[in-house]
């Protein structure tokens, strides 16, 4: 109450009354909630602020309404309000800018990760002394009545599913820790969906493998830590594990090419010789798990292509198991700090060139990508650079509108500011213009 006397007192009034009536919610159109007439007094304050000349203390007032605000409306129309990123830039120092962007990224996190959305459907009540996960979330489905519950879950596995991991895939390879907990699924919530009497109940336990494998494969991908990676090829030719897991492991290996793909071309371009061989070996036996599947074990001919690529003899998954526990120490030494000091601007600029005219550029991880910039921005930039950077970027927005301004705050306002110009920086500054 006391956040909302703040705005009945701001607006010139003593009641709630003349607050409705005010000038301070007559900035959008009407509205009979209390908690929308808040936001839309908060969203004028800024435009009041940022309207004529601004000294120190205005700044400060914008950036710290801006960077406290938690709703994705809010903050969006802030910055319409704002003149967008243009009239950011010109109100605020470049500090404040990031701090900004940094808010930007977690309500648009909030507004669009699928895992959120489903457990504002899902939980009627949010418990936040225990933050709601996927698997509690989908747990509500069990005590749907029918034929409600068999729409919601058609429409989980048809529209729905797409979304909802490549939600999940972004998430992680960005190493958005919140959200990569919200994702999780405990296994006890996979038993009681493939326990209960459902139409499609072994599809909606596949898509449950399905979230597990893209969270555990992106973990690794990001990191560019690829022993968990060879354990998760094992799981398509374990008989321990249920079909309907080890089918959905091998798509997510498939669905994830591109994520593959464009880790190894980085590690290929700026990595050294033995990170190489490390990367390519994995690829290789990826190709051989995937391309030799069989849905029914046991099954010889999908094990021996693997241990092929491996460099070891036919064998049972014992034998691959430990041929992947006795891989050479290049294996396990590998991570993303070994590219870090290794590029420079003519490598890091034909890695993008290369990976937008593949269309797998969006789907570098966000580390990498973020080493890209850092690479591109060092020193004196050229059109070839500057180029390179708006790939980047309008590959970050189009993919997933927040890592955009997550990669802003990872290198700085200020460096990308100083080193763009002209039509890139004009190209730059509407793709930051796109809140959508």
């Amino acid at each position: 109450m006391e956040f909302v006397r703040h705005y009945v007192h701001d607006s010139g009034n003593s009641s709630l009354r003349g607050f409705f009536s005010s000038e301070a919610v007559d900035f959008d159109p009407p509205s009979n909630s209390l908690r929308a007439n808040v936001r839309k007094a908060n969203c004028r304050s800024i435009y009041n602020l940022a309207d004529g000349s601004t000294d120190d203390d205005d700044e400060v007032e914008i950036r710290d309404r801006m960077v406290y605000s938690h709703n994705s409306y809010e903050l969006v129309r802030m910055m319409q309000v704002m003149d967008n990123w243009e009239g950011l830039d010109d109100e605020l120092e470049e500090g404040q800018v990031d701090d900004v962007a940094k808010q930007l990224v977690v309500v648009l996190e909030q507004r669009d990760f699928v895992p959120y959305q489903l457990a504002r459907r899902y939980l009627a009540i949010l418990d936040y002394a225990t933050s709601p996960t996927l698997g509690s979330s989908l747990s509500q489905l069990l005590r749907w009545p029918e034929p409600w519950r068999s729409v919601e879950i058609d429409t989980l596995l048809g529209v729905g599913r797409g979304a909802l991991l490549k939600s999940i895939t972004s998430a992680t390879m960005r190493g958005r820790d919140a959200a990569v907990k919200a994702a999780h699924i405990d296994p006890g919530v996979i038993g009681a969906f493939g326990a209960a009497p459902l139409a499609r109940g072994a599809e909606i336990v596949g898509l449950m493998h399905e979230v597990i494998y893209t969270s555990n494969i992106c973990s690794g991908l990001r990191k560019l830590d690829y022993t968990p990676l060879y354990l998760i090829v094992a799981d398509m030719v374990d008989g321990s594990k249920p079909p309907v897991q080890r089918i959905a492991c091998r798509d997510t290996c498939l669905r994830l090419g591109p994520e593959f793909s464009a880790a190894a071309r980085a590690v290929n371009t700026m990595g050294s010789s033995e990170a190489k061989a490390t990367v390519n070996r994995f690829m290789a036996t990826l190709k051989a798990a995937t391309d030799n599947f069989s849905p029914t074990l046991p099954a010889p001919s999908a094990i021996d292509p693997i241990l092929a690529a491996l460099g070891a003899l036919a064998g049972t998954l014992a034998d691959l198991i430990t041929a992947i526990t006795n891989l050479p120490d290049a294996f396990t030494t590998l991570t993303l700090s070994d590219l870090l000091d290794e590029t420079g601007d003519d490598d890091a600029r034909a890695l993008v060139n290369e990976l937008n005219s593949q269309s797998t550029l969006a789907h570098l991880g966000f580390s990498l990508k973020l080493t890209l910039l850092n690479a591109l921005i060092d020193g004196w930039t050229d059109d070839d650079d500057e180029t390179a950077i708006i790939h980047i970027l309008r590959a970050a927005h189009d993919y997933d509108i927040g890592e955009v301004y997550q990669l802003v705050t990872g290198v700085s306002w200020e460096a990308l500011d100083s080193c763009m110009n002209g039509d890139e920086y004009d190209t730059m500054e509407g793709i930051l213009n796109d809140l959508k």
